[in-house]
Parts: structure tokens; sequence; C-alpha cells
């Protein structure tokens, strides 16, 4: 007798997938609970946001998310659907005033660009199913969404600047960097379509100045008509504090701060990957767009990232380096990197590719004495199976952003890189930097040390 494996594989694998949805189920009913309490517990809320599955779905991070970084959403109308973009559509941006932005000009090209956190799962796939009858509705819509993505960048950062931009500094105030619509794109999808009121202090100022309103007020009243208060308010909170190094005039702050933290990590917990590393020549860079756009440009998979996004929300700012190196170092990553050629192109591509072992979406993996990525836009099904909240569900549905193919999961490299926290925690990196830079290196980095935001104790709202 044989036993018939595929059937007994399948059959355990929807007991597995059956037990994780009523698990998710449950999770999705404690958070929603939490989040009802005249008093929500925030530590309790950040130990959930840590474990598999995040906070679950949209419905729950709109509420979750402001309180997490400290902005008020009292009064916000609750709505059902849970995808922001498949609500009653807001008023087309003709209708209101978007003041630019300093940096206007490289959003719009940027955002151009952007597909994949713009178009739910629904959208591509038939982009992909109809290439020829829907091709040009879904380019339309794409577009719609691109100049909605740009709308909202410019009015998070006009209002960063307050009332008093003509007297702002260049070196206080926020800049757009090349990954910050990444960011956006996320936000804006989980967020976008739930405002605030105006308040009464702005109505009675727009008033008073009828003929020549402000930047600000004109930034705060486009994104109220826009349905982008909240988004703007959370977005402007992540970006004063968690990613404030990458949004300064250039990066001397941010990658004095990666070579204090990065590499002296990686060789505390790795020597062996960090020696693989050091001599090919490797700089602490390969892992920039990982840490400024919170994984966003290197993973496809929209309900993954927001799932990261609600771990980097709850953690000290400097998270994403400790995944960083998590990613670097993990098992199965670090024996693709020790088997690459000592070489730096080789190794840099490498490293470049580990995010792809996490969530392969709209990537196919290609095995052999090579093993290798290439691109396949055409997976575009695997995203609707693994992202319900992207396929017009109730809102109310559970969503689990669990990648069970995946070959390092995601989840994983969490747990990993809080266990690598403990052990080194923030406090500890000065310190640490000291003993692995000689005196000639260490002495214009801790020059620096002093205005890099990610060493500077967290905000009260955060940890």
């Amino acid at each position: 007798y044989i036993p018939r494996r595929n059937g007994q594989q399948t059959s355990h694998r929807l007991r597995r997938s059956k037990y994780q949805a009523n698990t998710m189920t449950n999770k999705a009913e404690e958070i929603r609970r939490i989040l009802s309490e005249p008093v929500v517990d925030l530590w309790k809320l950040r130990e959930l946001a840590l474990t598999e599955g995040g906070l679950v779905n949209d419905s729950l991070r709109k509420l979750a998310w402001p309180k997490l970084v400290g902005v008020s959403n009292d009064g916000i109308a609750s709505s059902s659907g849970s995808s922001n973009e498949g609500q009653s559509s807001p008023p087309p941006t003709s209708e209101v005033t978007v003041p630019p932005s300093f940096d206007a000009e490289q959003i719009e090209r940027d955002v151009s660009r952007v597909t994949w956190h713009l178009l739910t799962g629904n959208q591509r796939s038939r982009n992909f199913q109809m290439r020829n009858k829907h091709r040009k509705r879904i380019s339309q819509l794409l577009k719609k969404k691109q100049r909605r993505l740009g709308d909202f960048l410019n009015l998070t950062l006009v209002q960063s600047y307050g009332d008093g931009v003509k007297y702002m500094k260049d070196v206080e105030r926020l800049r757009y960097y090349q990954g910050f619509h990444d960011v956006g794109s996320i936000v804006l999808s989980t967020l976008g379509g739930a405002s605030l009121p105006i308040s009464p202090a702005l109505t009675t100022n727009t008033t008073a100045t009828t003929s020549c309103p402000s930047d600000l007020e004109l930034a705060q009243t486009a994104a109220d008509s826009m349905g982008m208060t909240l988004a703007c308010q959370v977005l402007l909170q992540i970006s004063q504090q968690h990613l404030r190094d990458p949004m300064r005039a250039d990066f001397l702050q941010l990658q004095a701060a990666l070579k204090l933290v990065l590499m002296p990590l990686i060789a505390a917990f790795d020597g062996e990957v960090h020696s693989h590393l050091y001599d090919c020549d490797m700089e602490p860079f390969f892992a920039i767009s990982w840490i400024i756009t919170w994984f966003s440009h290197d993973v496809r998979d929209t309900a993954v990232v927001k799932r990261l996004f609600d771990f980097f929300l709850v953690s000290h700012p400097m998270m994403p380096i400790y995944m960083s190196v998590a990613m670097t170092i993990h098992p199965l990553n670090r024996i693709e990197v020790l088997s690459t050629d000592c070489d730096f192109a080789c190794v840099h591509n490498a490293l470049a590719n580990l995010p792809k072992n996490s969530n392969d979406v709209g990537w196919k993996y290609i095995p052999g004495d090579i093993s290798c990525y290439v691109d396949n836009d055409d997976d575009d099904m695997s995203v609707v199976s693994m992202d319900p909240s992207l396929q017009g569900t109730d809102d109310d549905s559970v969503v689990s952003a669990v990648n069970h193919k995946a070959r390092v999961p995601f989840q994983e490299l969490i747990d990993l890189s809080v266990t690598l926290m403990h052990k080194i925690p923030p406090r500890n990196i000065i310190n640490l930097a000291q003993r692995y830079h000689n005196s000639v290196t260490l002495q214009p980095l801790l020059a620096e040390s002093s205005s890099i935001a990610l060493l500077q104790p967290p905000p009260s709202w955060g940890l």
C-alpha cells in the first residue's frame, strides 16, 4: 500500500489554513476589543503587532496606526470595505488647490513609476488576463492613483513646513527622497479616505484671509477635501521621527548612522558573514533601500508590506537596521551570501535579492547551480490570493499576510530582529561602534552622532 502523499499534504495544508484563519479571527477580535476601550492599552497593542499577522487588516490599522504614532483619530466615520481605494471617490484634484512642496518636480517623476502598491490585486490580474480590452482603463486608473499619491506627498511636506516656511532653515525642512513615495503609497492605501474634520480655528483663519490663504491652510483644506487628513498626519509623524535622517537636505547623517551601526552589528552577531562582506569591500549602503522604505521598495506584496509597517510602527526607530541585519545573517540567507564569490558586484547582487526569499510575489525563483530570481510581472493571481484585503471583500474579513511559500518567512526575521535588539540594544550602539572602528574612522562619525535622529531617544509616543 502506497499512501497518497499529495492528498495527505493537501488535507494538511487545508487544516493548517483553517487553523490560521481562526487564529487571525480571534486575534482581530482581541485587537478590536482593545481599540474600543476608553483608554487603549498601547503596550498590549504593540505586543499583538509583533506576532504573526500583525494588526491583521486595514479596518484595524485605520484605528490602530494613528494611536500608535500619537495622532488622535476621534470622529472618523467608520466605513466598510477593506480597501480605501474602493470607497466613494474623493473630489477630483482639479476641484481643490494642492500647493506644491519644494520637491514637487522630483515627486512627480517618481510617482509616475509606481505601480505595485497602487493597483489592487484584482486590477493587476485583469490587466494581465485581458491585456487589450482593459489595458487603457487600467492605465487611466493607475495615472489617477499616481496623481493622488503625488498630491498626498506634497500635502504632507507642505504641512510639515508650518506657517514659518519663509524663515525655516533648509537643514530643518523635511525634504523628499527617492523611496519616500513607496512609504507614502502604503500609508495612503491603508488610511486614505479617513479624514478628520477641519478645525474651527482653520475655518476662521481661512475665511479671514480669503484673498490669500497660506500654503499651510491650502494644504490642510485640500487634505480634508481629498480624504487625506489622517493619512497626512500619520505620515508626518513617521517622517519627523522614524524617517527624519533620510528626510534631511542630504544623506550625511544617514550615511554616518549606517556606518556606525550596521557593520558593527553584523560583526557582533555573525563574524563569518562580516568577514565575507569586508573582504569584498562591501559598504553598509547595500541595505539603504530596505531601511529608508521599510522594505516597501523591495517587497511587492502590499499585504506583507503593511504587516511589516505594523512591526516598524511599534518598534524603536532603529528597528529597520536590526531587520536588515537579521535579513543578512538568517541561516538560509547567510548561506547564499557566503556561497557567492568574494566580488563586490556578485555579493551586492546576492544581498539585494535576499528580500525575495521572504516574499517572491512578482518574481520567479530559478533554482540551479546559480540560483536567481527573474522579474515575473505575470504573477498577479498570486497577489490576489495572498492579499484578500485587495479583493474588494468586507473590511471585517480577516487578512493574514503570510506567504507559506516563503523560504525565509518574514515572521522569522521579525522574531530574530527583536532578539538581536534585546542582545545589543540601541543604547549600546555607540560603545559597539567604538570597539569596531579605528580612531581615524570613528572620530568624524561620532562628530555627526549628536545630529543623527536614529541615535536619539525615541519619541514620547513610541517605545
